[in-house]
Parts: structure tokens; C-alpha cells; sequence
């Protein structure tokens, strides 16, 4: 038996296939562009809404931060004011509390002096003597070496020892000329010449003092001897 032609056994019904499978296609390249638009209109919302979340992040974030402000104002206003501390000026080092400095301790020459004047304050001459006398040998460059001499004089006319006392005065005015006590030498060495009878040596220091001491309660004292030599009332 012959095998029939498929296009003999259903006649007609191939293009019909055909037709139907072009329409489906052609169905679904129509639907394509639809997709397209579909597809598009998703992606902006998604777009759109990724903005709007991350608007929403940031505005969560910026409460969330002023509210961490808020709470540590509303904190620090519960805690005591304490000033802030004065501004140091430029410039201008810490200040230091002064320190005392202890007072410094006298030189052997002054003590030397001291003990001396205090032996003569005493009465005690010879030993006061002995101290000044000492202390002339010892520390001559000293500025109390002239004092101690004059004062050594003073011991010996204290005691009426007009020779030695006549000569520490003159040690006082010829190694000394220019101390403080020259012109109470100079007086006691013009009483010691008067006494001893040399008036004109006596009344020349004298006539020194008065011009030389003015002002000086010594060349005042020299004065007042030097009228009452010239009037005959002498004294000692």
C-alpha cells in the first residue's frame, strides 16, 4: 500500500499551522515592548524609592544627633558652674613666693669689735684694750681698723696713759686720713698737747678742726676750747 503525502492527508492545514505559529510569535514580539516599559518604570520607582530611603536614613540620623545634643545640654545644666580659670598674661612667669634669706653671719674682725666694745661698755679696759689692739694687727685692711685704734686710745686716756693713748690717735689720723674717726683723734690729740704744756701744737689742731669741721660736732667741741684757750680758761 502507498504511503500518503502528509500535504494529501491534511490539505490546506499546513499553512493553517504555519499562520498559527506566526501569530504566536508575532503575539509575542507585540508583547516585548510592554515588558520594556514594565521593566523601566520598575527600575525608576526602585531609583526613586533608593532615594527616598536614603533621605529618610539621613533625616533618622540627624534626630538622632540632635537628640544626643539635647540630652547632653539638658546634662551639663544639671552639674554645678564652675568659672573658668583666669587667662595668664603673655608673658608674664608664674610668680614664686620669696624666700627668706637667712641673715649672714658676722666676720671674725666684727666679732672681734663686738667683744672689744662690749668689754669697754663694761669698764673692763684692759681687757677691751687687748681686743682692739688685736684686731688692728690681725685685719688692718678691715674697715673697722681705724676704730679699733681710736678706740685702744681711748682705753689708754681712760686711764690717764696720755703717751699711748697719743699714740694710737696719731696712727688713727696718719695711717687712716680718710676714716671717720680722724677728727675725733685730732681733738683728743689737741687736749693731750695742751695738757702736756705744747699750747701752740694743741691750739694749731685745734684752729684745723674749726676750719676743716665746720659743721662736725667735734669742730664745734674744738671751737668752744679753742675760745676758752685764747681767754686764759684753760681746762683738761
Amino acid at each position: 500500500m502507498k504511503a500518503q503525502n502528509p500535504k494529501e492527508k491534511f490539505p490546506g492545514k499546513v499553512p493553517l499551522a504555519a499562520l498559527l505559529v506566526l501569530f504566536m510569535f508575532g503575539c509575542s514580539t507585540k508583547v516585548t515592548p510592554v515588558g520594556v516599559g514594565q521593566q523601566a518604570a520598575i527600575y525608576v520607582a526602585r531609583k526613586e524609592g533608593a532615594k527616598h530611603s536614603e533621605l529618610i536614613y539621613n533625616v533618622d540620623q540627624t534626630i538622632t544627633e540632635a537628640q544626643l545634643y539635647l540630652w547632653h545640654t539638658f546634662r551639663e545644666s544639671l552639674l554645678p558652674y564652675t568659672p573658668p580659670a583666669p587667662p595668664l598674661e603673655l608673658g608674664s612667669p608664674p610668680t614664686k613666693k620669696k624666700e627668706k634669706v637667712p641673715p649672714a653671719s658676722p666676720s671674725p674682725d666684727q666679732l672681734l669689735y663686738q667683744e672689744a666694745m662690749a668689754l669697754l661698755k663694761r669698764g673692763e679696759l684692759t681687757q677691751a684694750f687687748q681686743k682692739f689692739t688685736l684686731l688692728a694687727i690681725l685685719y688692718p685692711p678691715s674697715n673697722l681698723a681705724d676704730n679699733a685704734l681710736y678706740w685702744a686710745g681711748e682705753c689708754c686716756y681712760a686711764q690717764n696713759m696720755t703717751g699711748e693713748a697719743l699714740h694710737f690717735f696719731q696712727r688713727v689720723v696718719r695711717e687712716y686720713p680718710m676714716g671717720n674717726k680722724v677728727p675725733d683723734a685730732m681733738l683728743k690729740m689737741a687736749y693731750i698737747y695742751l695738757h702736756r704744756g705744747e699750747k701752740e701744737k694743741g691750739l694749731k689742731i685745734l684752729r684745723e678742726l674749726v676750719h676743716g669741721y665746720p659743721q662736725n660736732p667735734v669742730g664745734q667741741k674744738a671751737q668752744a676750747r679753742l675760745m676758752r684757750e685764747e681767754k686764759g680758761l684753760a681746762y683738761y
